[in-house]
């Protein structure tokens, strides 16, 4: 428990360490230029595939140490000013992995408009820097002080102490490697060499005994070893100190894996500290010379070209599966197959010796091997290699297999990785003009919004209303967050379903869906399968003993089982035993057992079985097999009831949704769609209802978002009208209904006139538009509800 203790800790730390590494430097340490030197942000810049390509290249945006423009560098092409003083026109949240952890950082894509509007950039960098960058891109272009005389290159330098820059990967290897580190002078040099008397052996894992230095008491833990070790033979063992007290770790093979472990993740941190701060430099000095030279910079090569487009993780895939088939053409390839003498075995692995076909001395090396079906002193074919690997030896059965498909697996990966890139490029070769404007259903799937400008104003309307639950302001929000849908080439037909007035829910293909989405517990149930699966063996052996007549037997442990993540503490261990009964017969059953004894294969043990059911059978007096029915028990139960409220709640809160679909109370207002910002397909889009005449919306309410073919968000218009049908006595239940087909809410209406649901209402739109960015103005919206024009949004 102790050691398990420390590893959480050490876990931990590594996160924390490793994302404050990273974060180092890309965090911005001062509110603005000026202050300490340059900026340099790691982006992602795109543009309207003319003045800049549209697929998103990756490099740094610098900030001067002073006024003057912004510029790009991305080492291949020459530096692309961004002026200042331009227009924020959104910032689109990427989405990311389901659980981000405190490693992933959240980006976010800016879309800018220069001052000169003559295009539409797209800068994709981390969320921290979005304030800073927008208060900078739309800030005043004045010059700063003392900065007027400066030359232009003189105003991007970077301090020394800003100067290393580790990328997450690189950081988290330097922790990994630090931890390790750390675990080494802990359990080798701090820690005490004692001899330790090897009391059992199990998967090579040999139990040890040993006076403890400090105290003299004794001390007994499990260490690895692949030796030749049995039972009584001496051991030399590092005894960790405090705070794994009573823990200790071999001399032989652990060392060495330390060591290893180290030098890998070392290396890889140094590596990537080195080259991710090397290229900043040179990028920095590429930017210094082109603007104090002048030079356009020199045309790059096709492989600089190719390595901007071809992903970070195609090349790894791909290094990897040359290195493998590398090792297959020098083994399997160019290698001779010999048969060799087993010298001995020792958990799937056998030592073999051959004479080396090539200069004839004897060789000798480790191969994977079924060790019970090959014992020490027969033969066994192998391949010994050429080349590099010369000394080594691979077996003909399950490796070439094992190999070859990691191989196939990384080449694939590396081939898919340069074809999905190469057909995102092609994608983006033919951009739009500048000067045409572009819809959204022009816009490229890939592209996270429109790069079209938005349209002007009328004459008579403001860019931005007082109000931000304002109707004028509440539409321009909904094309915004429209505008970053991926949508498809033409909208979508509503679905097709029957009335749901006059039949049954069943016939709704919407609703089956809900219920099945919503009203099953999909994760309950499989924990229920993996608790029934591994417990239910021992279930059914509690069940036989239970009340029967027992006996007692010696029996023999003939294979014992590898433990699964759960046991022993959640489940029972599990042995195989053998034994013959009272009557003769001989019984070979699984056999629970708790923490101690800790059976090892060929072990004698009493077990108690059931005299009418011998396959039931159980250690006299262990716990284990009753903790293990006691903890499976509490969690199926659990699993079991809250599946059952899941189905229950569902199935009550459908019965008030069919009612008010069915209702006969019905009011026509007004509506605006609000798409979710992040994720459309799974996030619910909300309905924000206004009343006939009023530019205040009353109520609002969260709506399924639909299966990934039939979204709401790509049937339903921005805005029109609904009627809302209920139950009289009921006016929170209600259910819109739009052009004859219903919209199934996932929430009670929320009642605006309530103080606390209109301010976290306000506080939620206006989350959605930042100050930094200028919303497109509502056009075509009138008051009348009874003949609503729609706007650029309204599909």
């Amino acid at each position: 428990m102790v050691g398990y203790l420390v590893f959480m800790v050490c876990s931990g730390l590594a996160a924390v360490l490793a994302n404050a590494l990273a974060d180092w430097r890309d965090r911005p340490l001062w509110p603005g230029p000026g202050r300490a030197g340059a900026l340099g942000i790691r982006a992602r810049m795109a543009g309207d595939g003319e003045s800049w390509p549209a697929q998103p290249v990756r490099g740094d945006l610098w900030v001067p140490d002073g006024d003057g423009p912004l510029h790009f560098v991305d080492g291949v092409r020459s530096p692309l000013p961004v002026a200042r003083g331009g227009r924020v026109l959104d910032t689109v949240p990427l989405r990311g992995f389901p659980h981000e952890g405190p490693l992933v950082v959240r980006q976010v894509t800016m879309v800018y408009e220069p001052p000169d509007g003559a295009t539409v950039l797209r800068l994709r960098v981390p969320e921290s820097a979005v304030p800073f960058l927008a208060g900078t891109l739309t800030g005043p272009t004045g010059p700063a002080a003392g900065t007027a005389t400066r030359p232009p290159h003189e105003m991007f330098h970077l301090s020394a102490r800003r100067a290393l820059r580790a990328p997450r990967p690189a950081a988290l290897a330097l922790t990994a490697a630090l931890l390790l580190g750390l675990f080494g002078l802990h359990t080798f040099v701090l820690g005490k060499h004692v001899t330790a008397e090897v009391t059992a052996k199990s998967d090579g894992v040999c139990s040890v005994r040993w006076q403890d230095p400090r105290n003299g008491g004794t001390r007994t833990a499990g260490v690895d070893c692949y030796g030749g070790e049995r039972a009584g033979d001496p051991l030399r063992i590092s005894a960790r100190p405090w705070p794994a007290r009573g823990e200790a770790a071999d001399l032989e093979d652990s060392p060495f894996m330390l060591m290893l472990g180290l030098a890998v993740t070392g290396t890889g941190g140094v590596v990537g500290t080195a080259a991710a701060s090397l290229g900043d430099v040179a990028r920095l000095r590429a930017l210094r010379r082109h603007l104090r030279d002048g030079t356009a910079g020199r045309e790059p090569s096709a492989l600089r070209r190719a390595a901007t487009r071809v992903p970070w993780w195609s090349v790894a895939a791909g290094v990897l599966g040359l290195a493998g088939v590398g090792v297959l053409l020098s083994t399997y390839g160019f290698g001779t197959t010999v048969r060799a003498t087993v010298t001995g075995t020792e958990d799937y692995v056998c030592q073999v010796s051959w004479p080396d076909p090539w200069d004839g001395t004897r060789q000798r090396a480790e191969v994977d091997c079924d060790d019970r079906a090959v014992g020490a002193g027969r033969s066994l074919e192998v391949t010994a290699p050429a080349g590099p690997l010369r000394g080594e030896a691979f077996d003909r059965e399950i490796t070439p297999w094992v190999l070859g498909a990691g191989t196939a697996v990384l080449l694939s990966l590396a081939a898919a990785g340069i074809v999905f890139r190469v057909r995102a490029v092609g994608g983006h070769s033919g951009g739009p003009a500048r000067s045409g404007p572009r819809t959204t259903h022009d816009t490229d799937r890939n592209a996270p919004v429109s790069l079209g400008k938005p349209a002007p104003a009328p004459a008579c309307a403001d860019t931005r209303t007082e109000d931000v639950l304002d109707r004028a302001h509440l539409a321009a929000v909904s094309r915004l967050l429209a505008s970053r849908l991926t949508r498809p080439a033409a909208t979508r037909p509503g679905p097709r379903e029957p009335d749901i007035r006059a039949t049954g829910w069943w016939r709704s293909p919407r609703l089956r869906w809900l219920v099945l989405s919503s009203g099953v517990s999909w994760g309950g149930l499989i924990v229920l399968a993996i608790t029934v699966g591994l417990s239910g063996w021992w279930w059914v052996t509690a069940l036989r003993l239970w009340g029967s007549e027992t006996a007692t037997a010696r029996a023999t442990v003939a294979l014992r089982y590898d433990d699964v993540p759960l046991t022993p503490w959640l489940v029972p261990g599990d042995a195989e035993v053998s034994f013959r009964t009272a009557d003769g017969r001989k019984v070979t059953t699984d056999l629970a057992y708790g923490d101690e004894p800790d059976p090892s294969e060929g072990d004698r043990l009493t077990v108690e079985y059931a005299v009418e059911s011998p396959s039931a059978a159980r250690l006299p007096g262990d716990p284990g097999l009753d903790r293990g029915l006691w903890i499976s028990g509490g969690v199926a139960a659990a699993t079991v009831i809250s599946v059952a409220w899941c189905g229950v709640s569902t199935a009550r809160g459908m019965r008030h949704v069919l009612a008010a679909a069915r209702g006969t109370e019905t009011r026509t207002v007004g509506y605006l769609l609000l798409p979710d910002p992040e994720d459309a397909a799974v996030a619910p889009p909300q309905l924000v209802f206004f009343v006939e005449g009023e530019n205040r919306p009353f109520a609002l309410l969260e709506a399924v978002p639909g299966r990934s073919r039939s979204r709401l968000v790509d049937w339903l218009p921005l805005e029109g009208t609904t009627e809302l049908r209920s139950v009289p006595g009921e006016p929170e239940r209600v259910v819109p209904w739009v052009d004859g087909r219903p919209v199934w809410p996932l929430s009670p209406l929320f009642d605006l006139s309530d103080p606390e649901e209109e301010r976290d209402f306000r506080e939620y739109v206006e989350e959605l538009t930042p100050p930094w960015i200028e919303l497109p103005v509502s056009q075509g919206l009138r008051d009348d509800e009874a003949n609503p024009v729609r706007g650029e949004g309204a599909r």
